[in-house]
């Protein structure tokens, strides 16, 4: 007895430490994995807090901008205003005046208008009496008295501050569509509530009313209050969640999900790593016992079996045994599940079954050369085919066992599974590429960014120079200069201005198009009209542009995309073209045509393969004689693709150039109208 326990000692100690290590690292293991799955929850939480800021932050700037551009006027245009709130789908919206009284309204109400509604409402009245920009809490909309948040921008105007407010439903507006996809987890919960408590937007279906959270989530609601991040019990589960402050708005982001669903992805590993370190556990006891019995009974040759056998049956690697043929007498259980097939199925099938087709001739090769006593063994990458028909790819050592005399007996294998390595390895090829690609268009990027550099250096700076030279002279010689020259330098600024104001305009579309933020609306109107209004909004133009089209010619087209790409197609023939101008309106089939001709010299053939491209201008020609950026047509081509529009350009004959742009239009023929062409409107 104390023979043996002189053998198990010492096995038995390297065994406790080794196995107290073990749950060590598991321990370790688990708890930094709990912890990554926790950060990855608050980052997933923090992007879509980001997301929303970044939301509210661009709706404030495109919304300010529209209102500056179209809301402007000493008596605004209910047909401005109703444009101007449709473009960003806002189902209810007010327009105020500096003394906060109210002058247009969505739904409408007659009765409201005049009134003072902003001191009902605090970021209406923030907005009228500080002039900042507010975002309000849950509130009951002015007309219909529905639950909504609004969006007040202030802006100045030659009559005076006004501000414009559009609003969103709480049930089905904008963030609510987003919150439904912001954090992919099952049985995830996220709220958007005011400082009241009233949820603005959640990520689930809840009433066209006001409802409070500690309503829906009391619990959640206790937890908040306590601290912004943690763990609370609800219906015997335990949830996590976090939150966080929307800048700039009364709004608190907070997204909860089962801490079951949350570490759902770990439970596996988990398992595994614990059934590992029980397993790697029993493995060393057995291997102390037999280390024991070894000591013990070295020269026995059963011992010696009982050894092979253990090893061999809980090898983590494929082994097996075949014969002379190739049929399998012996393999382990590690090799039954890489194959997914019991030891019995498995036993007495050729090599030949469930070797992949394409690999079986060199490894033919390779038993002939062993069994012609060329080689011993040999080592080869193949491909084994699973009971489910995938391949799996693996490394295998074969050796060829002779008797004594030198009598081939059989082949002993041993097989390790590479399909997960291999798969990592094309991972990284793959992504090595992708990489590559993506510095690729780094680099276009780049070029493109010294295009606009070199864009802003020379025709951004050329109005602004214009202005401040002309009115430093005016600062200097103001008194002692006769009234028309002094007339003559203000009429030099605020041409420079209208020009440097042209040019941020492009700029900003252009950033808006490259950030996707420009999304198109698109409406069905009234195209004969859209034209006419576009060309009347040139102003006085020393040549004449006459419009031809039938009368209630219907198409589908973004009304503020429409006025947009009519004005710079308007303002390039009359630029670079000659008098008249013709804007014909065609009906053809399901598209409206609308054809824009002038009479100058046209396009040089060399340059239409880039006329649309940015930043490109004819090097001959009368473009050479006028200021651009080259951003004109491709602003063009890109506003008429987001509205499902296109832009062909054609020679006019006999000379001249001709812009087409072909608008979808519904397709009841009954919608259509006659196509009895309207008289020419000439615009001065």
């Amino acid at each position: 007895m104390r023979t043996g326990w002189r053998f198990l000692a010492a096995p038995l100690a390297v065994w406790l430490v080794l196995s107290c290590a073990g749950a060590g690292v598991l321990i370790w293991v688990e708890r930094t994995t709990k912890n990554a799955v926790i950060q990855r929850y608050d980052w997933r939480a923090g992007l879509a807090a980001d997301f929303v800021d970044a939301m509210v932050t661009d709706l404030l700037t495109r919304q300010g901008t529209q209102a500056r551009a179209f809301l402007s006027d000493e008596t605004v245009d209910p047909g401005d205003f109703t444009r101007s709130v449709g473009g960003f789908g806002y189902p209810a919206a007010v327009l105020l005046d500096a003394d906060g009284r109210l002058l247009q309204v969505i739904p409408e109400n007659p009765a409201l208008l005049g009134q003072k509604i902003y001191e009902r409402y605090p970021h209406l009245r923030t907005a009228v009496v500080e002039g900042q920009p507010a975002v309000s809490p849950v509130v009951a909309s002015a007309a219909e008295k529905r639950p909504v948040v609004g969006f007040a921008v202030p802006f100045d105007t030659r009559y005076g501050r006004r501000v414009f407010s559009g609003a969103v439903s709480v049930s089905h507006g904008p963030l609510t569509s987003y919150l439904a996809t912001a954090v992919p987890l099952d049985r995830v919960k996220v709220h958007l509530v005011d400082t009241a408590g009233a949820i603005v937007a959640a990520n689930h279906p809840h009433p066209d009313t006001v409802t409070l959270l500690t309503d829906e989530e009391p619990e959640l609601t206790r937890a908040l209050t306590g601290a912004g991040a943690g763990v609370y019990r609800d219906d015997g589960e335990s949830w996590r969640y976090t939150s966080r402050d929307i800048p700039g708005t009364p709004w608190r982001l907070s997204v909860t999900v089962p801490e079951e669903v949350l570490f759902a992805s770990t439970a596996g590993s988990r398992a595994a790593g614990r059934a590992a370190l029980v397993t790697a556990s029993i493995v060393g006891l057995l291997v102390v016992a037999a280390v024991a019995r070894a000591r013990r009974n070295r020269r026995e040759l059963r011992s010696s079996e009982q050894r092979f056998r253990k090893l061999f049956d809980n090898s983590r690697i494929g082994m097996a045994m075949a014969d002379l043929e190739g049929r399998f007498f012996r393999v382990n259980p590690a090799l039954c599940t890489m194959l997914g097939t019991a030891e019995e199925e498995l036993v007495g099938k050729l090599f030949t079954e469930i070797t992949h087709p394409d690999d079986l001739p060199a490894c033919l090769q390779s038993i002939q050369d062993c069994l012609s006593g060329r080689i011993d063994g040999f080592d080869m990458e193949k491909r084994y085919l699973h009971t489910d028909g995938h391949a799996i790819e693996v490394v295998i050592t074969a050796g060829l066992l002779r008797s004594r005399t030198g009598r081939p007996q059989y082949f002993a294998t041993q097989i390790i599974d590479v399909t997960e390595r291999r798969m990592l390895e094309r991972g990284r090829r793959h992504d090595a590429a992708e990489l590559t690609r993506h510095a690729e268009r780094l680099e276009r990027a780049n070029e493109q960014m010294a295009d606009f550099m070199a864009m802003l250096t020379h025709d951004v700076r050329q109005p602004l120079t214009t202005i401040v030279s002309a009115g430093e002279l005016l600062i200097d010689d103001w008194t002692g200069m006769p009234d028309d020259t002094r007339l003559h330098y203000v009429r030099r600024m605020t041409t420079a201005g209208h020009r440097a104001d042209q040019l941020v305009t492009e700029i900003l579309t252009l950033a808006r198009l490259d950030a996707g933020a420009l999304t198109a609306r698109p409406a069905r109107l009234d195209v004969t009209h859209a034209v006419r209004e576009a060309v009347a909004s040139l102003g006085a133009e020393p040549r004449t542009i006459t419009v031809t089209g039938p009368d209630h010619v219907k198409a589908f087209a973004d009304p503020v995309h429409l006025h947009l790409l009519l004005g710079n197609l308007l303002a390039n023939a009359v630029k670079y073209g000659a008098p008249p101008v013709q804007v014909t309106v065609i009906p053809d089939r399901d598209r409206v045509l609308i054809r824009i001709a002038d009479h100058g010299e046209g396009v040089p053939a060399a340059f239409i393969p880039h006329l649309f491209e940015r930043f490109t201008r004819a090097e001959t020609g009368v473009a050479t004689t006028k200021p651009g950026t080259g951003l004109g047509l491709y602003l063009v081509a890109r506003l008429a693709n987001a509205s499902g529009a296109t832009i062909t350009y054609q020679p006019n004959e006999p000379h001249g150039a001709v812009f087409v742009l072909s608008l979808p239009c519904p397709a009841d023929p009954a919608q259509v109208a006659s196509s009895a062409p309207a008289p020419p409107v000439p615009v001065a």
